[in-house]
């Protein structure tokens, strides 16, 4: 799958934009990178999370949100924030050219919502600038 938007040789590159953006995140647990239909693609995680899972997970709520959005009249999501008593979650599109990719990051509740949305934001970014010229959707 990851060959489908990227150079395999940006394998590491992806990787490594995740684990960078991890390490800004003091209590970071995971970066899961996803297409649409919920195949994982590249991650940065614990190794006691089920990457391939969260890769779905995050992928049909994005899906859903778009859904909701788009019955809403509000066309063009692009990320969201699930707050929980133990952790933080943003789910958000890969800007173009990677539109059709899917980002989770997850951490605990001591970081800011903020801060995780925005480094989760700059990293998407990188992510996309890596995907494969040949990729525009």
């Amino acid at each position: 799958m990851f060959g489908k938007y990227f150079a395999y040789s940006r394998y590491n590159d992806v990787v490594r934009a995740m684990h960078g953006m991890l390490a800004g995140i003091p209590d970071g647990q995971a970066c899961v990178l996803s297409n649409l239909e919920g195949h994982h693609l590249a991650h940065a995680a614990a190794p006691m999370m089920d990457a391939p899972r969260l890769a779905a997970v995050a992928s049909a709520l994005s899906n859903m949100a778009e859904t909701l959005t788009r019955d809403l009249g509000q066309h063009g999501f692009s990320d969201m924030t699930v707050h929980t008593d133990a952790g933080i979650a943003v789910i958000l599109r890969v800007p173009r050219p990677g539109q059709q990719m899917v980002m989770l990051t997850a951490t605990g509740h001591e970081t800011n919502p903020g801060l995780v949305a925005s480094l989760s934001r700059h990293c998407a970014t990188t992510i996309s600038t890596l995907c494969s010229a040949s990729t525009e959707r």
